[in-house]
């Protein structure tokens, strides 16, 4: 069995620095903007580059995240980060958004493409779509199962797969979730979420969490992942502190290194458990990845927060605030003030404790103290503790060199030539060599004797070798060659010129983004429907109709194909396609990737996007039209300003979402809770089933007006009736965060 790489979480350096010394092969981390983690303290460029360096020269490897949706307004300023990270030349670069994918793929091609979590990617058809569209690793979406992947791994895959094994998990399936936004506009998409789904909530069977998942402790599991050939595992935290990603990081290898042996790792499970224990995070569970596990996934009887209980506030000052400990707290660790809502709290690293005004380090269980404090802390709350204190990295941040200039070489090699270009600087060497008689010449002897040693003024960067005429060279010809190339380098390319090059791939973006340009067309509207029945109020204009394979579209209406398709439901999502093509169907709805390589080879067909396949920009627009699409459905969270943006700038006609009852959060959880329920804030919602998903739904209808930029309206009548009273313009009045 081949190990798996272990991938670790970093908000900061100090946690990079704890997964490495740990044992993580790889960490991922994400800048300050675009990365679905934007709660977390996360990295300038200049912590970036040390970090990068400082992984490359201890072999490790670091993946970063730009994992958000991005606005038409933001579409500059994102090419202008990936033009960065493209001077730092991360392993690879985590993306969610299929705008950005395309930026990176056209404009910034020696950056790796990971496709995020948030993707939503889930069965072997949107495997083969992802490495279509360029990514070289696929993060599968945490609801997957275990049987499911092993089936996607037989399929051999052209992508690489990345699954999690440990951390908190989102009762949502990934990309989708749009209650946080719909609360208030912090949209999760975009590293905002306020985790709502953690709250007690109200229903007539009773109060409770009914929306928080267990954390995901996937350790037992690990000898059945190892044998389903993932070639990633990956710890979830970025919000957590060091203390955790060094207990975390530290138990897995230690299974890890184990997995092998069956004895070993049965004798080693305890002692890793309990560094486990000492992360203080939610309860355990197996995720989604066994259908028991996914039964009792929540518990509505159980507080959704992290952390170890440890005491409760029982009184208030204006300069801190008094607990009654029943659990060890320590100067230096980090504690959640938890009220009994369920709310979120505020969160305090302890930097000062005292007794009858004398400080002391640490409280004991039955003991009481007062924490000094600013910050505002709800009465009768709970105190949980959610990190430990830690080693000081200070002293080796402080001492962290910055990454030396990247330097790619396209090196060619035949029986009498050797040439490399350096980044558009030619050298090269007359050779005479003979035919290889039975090893043919292996490019990755070239690229490893080209790589730059750790205490070089260059980082190799990308290294493509290519080989003619089935050269023979001898490992000392090899090392005269680069002897050679060496010394040329370092008499005529100045390392600091190499810096900036990115310019060029940002100057082309910024040629062809100006050229992207709307065309208006006329469409007509659509109005999605279950059965046959004709809407019950009145609707304005000429219109078709769309509905689900399950009401079985007539020929002339569109095709809504299921945005969720498990493994084991792809036949039947391809019987549905094949049933509706053959009785002349030819408009089909596409609600996530996968549908695009489900549809390859079907002639004279039409392809529209659908929620909650998200189109926010109109980089992905034209990546859609490169894919035959021939309409864009515009991302519901969308605010006016940025829905006209892109119905100005798409190259595809755009179409809104105008009114219906969208999915606020789908879920292959069990879940406690039926018909309706309610928060403490008076929002309402409605439950339904969807197949094999239950979906929460507002009580409150999406509503907002037309705009004369877009090309066609959408009424999603599934949940809806027409003309309903009680309505939400969603983010349409408010700028999205």
């Amino acid at each position: 069995m081949n190990l798996p790489e272990l991938l670790a979480p970093a908000g900061n350096l100090s946690c990079a620095l704890a997964a490495y010394d740990a044992g993580a092969d790889a960490v991922y981390a994400g800048l300050k903007n675009f990365n679905a983690r934007e709660r977390t303290e996360n990295f300038t460029a200049e912590e970036m580059s040390k970090l990068i360096a400082y992984a490359h020269r201890n072999s490790r490897k670091v993946y970063v995240t730009f994992n958000t949706l991005v606005k038409e307004s933001e579409c500059r300023s994102a090419a202008e980060a990936l033009a960065e990270l493209n001077e730092l030349r991360p392993d690879a670069v985590i993306v969610q958004d299929l705008g950005v994918l395309r930026m990176i793929r056209e404009y910034f091609p020696h950056l790796t493409i990971h496709a995020s979590t948030q993707m939503g990617l889930h069965n072997s058809a949107g495997l083969v779509l992802a490495g279509e569209l360029g990514a070289k690793r696929v993060i599968l979406e945490r609801q997957t199962t275990l049987d499911e992947i092993r089936q996607m791994t037989a399929s051999r895959p052209p992508v690489e797969l990345e699954v999690f094994i440990h951390g908190a998990l989102c009762c949502c399936i990934s990309g989708t979730c749009l209650l946080s936004s719909w609360l208030g506009g912090w949209s999760g998409n975009r590293g905002k979420c306020k985790q709502p789904c953690r709250r007690r909530h109200h229903s007539r069977e009773g109060n409770g969490f009914f929306l928080s998942a267990q954390d995901l402790c996937a350790i037992d599991l690990l000898p059945d992942l190892v044998r389903c050939g993932v070639a990633s595992f990956k710890i979830e935290g970025r919000l957590r502190r060091a203390d955790y990603v060094s207990n975390a990081v530290a138990a897995y290898r230690m299974a890890l290194d184990a997995v092998r042996d069956p004895e070993e790792f049965k004798a080693v499970l305890p002692q890793a458990k309990e560094h486990l224990a000492r992360t203080c995070g939610r309860k355990w569970s197996l995720g989604y990845y066994t259908p028991e596990s996914r039964e009792n996934l929540v518990k509505y009887d159980a507080m959704g927060v992290s952390g170890q209980l440890c005491g409760k506030v029982i009184g208030h000052a204006d300069n801190g605030f008094t607990i009654s400990a029943s659990r060890r707290i320590h100067l230096g660790d980090t504690i959640r003030i938890q009220p009994p809502s369920g709310d979120e709290g505020p969160a305090i690293c302890i930097t000062r404790m005292s007794r009858d005004g004398q400080n002391i380090r640490r409280v004991l269980k039955g003991e009481t103290c007062f924490i000094h404090s600013d910050k505002q802390v709800p009465r009768n709350a709970f105190v949980y503790k959610t990190g430990e204190s830690t080693d000081d990295y200070s002293r080796r941040i402080e001492s962290l060199p910055l990454q030396n200039p990247v330097l790619d070489l396209e090196i060619t090699v035949s029986r009498t030539r050797i040439t490399v270009n350096a980044c558009g600087c030619m050298w090269n060497k007359d050779l005479d060599l003979a035919e290889a008689a039975s090893h043919p010449l292996d490019p990755e002897r070239i690229r490893q004797e080209f790589q730059f040693p750790s205490n070089d003024v260059y980082t190799a960067g990308n290294i493509a070798v290519h080989i003619k005429d089935n050269p023979f060279l001898p490992a000392s010809v090899l090392k005269g060659i680069r002897k050679e190339f060496r010394q040329w380098l370092s008499d005529h390319v100045d390392p600091e010129s190499l810096r900036g090059k990115s310019g060029e791939c940002m100057k082309r973006f910024l040629r062809d983004y100006k050229d992207l340009h709307h065309t208006p067309h006329a469409f007509p509207d659509t109005l999605l429907l279950t059965d046959g029945k004709a809407p019950a109020g009145r609707v304005h204009g000429s219109f078709v109709i769309a509905r689900e394979a399950e009401y079985k579209p007539a020929a002339g209406e569109e095709l809504v194909l299921p945005f969720f398709v498990p493994e084991t439901m792809l036949s039947r999502v391809k019987n549905s396609i094949r049933a509706f093509y053959e009785k002349g169907g030819r408009t089909f709805r596409i609600t996530s990737l996968h549908h695009l390589a489900l549809l390859k080879g079907l002639k004279d067909i039409r392809i529209k996007t659908c929620m909650p396949l998200p189109v926010c920009n109109s980089m992905a627009a034209a990546e859609l039209k490169a894919h035959h699409a021939e309409l864009v459905q515009a991302w519901l969270e969308l605010e006016k300003k940025e829905l006209q943006l892109l119905a100005e700038k798409s190259p595809l006609p755009v179409e809104i979402y105008r009114y219906g009852r969208p999915a606020l959060l789908s879920t292959r959880a069990k879940l406690s809770v039926r018909d309706s329920m309610s928060d403490a804030r008076g929002n309402e919602f409605l439950i339904r089933r969807n197949g094999i998903l239950t979906q929460v739904l507002s009580d409150k209808v999406m509503s907002i007006p037309a705009i004369p930029e877009a090309d066609a309206s959408f009424y999603d009548l599934r949940h809806a009736e027409v003309n309903e009273k009680k309505v939400s313009s969603f983010n349409f009045d408010f700028m999205l965060s």
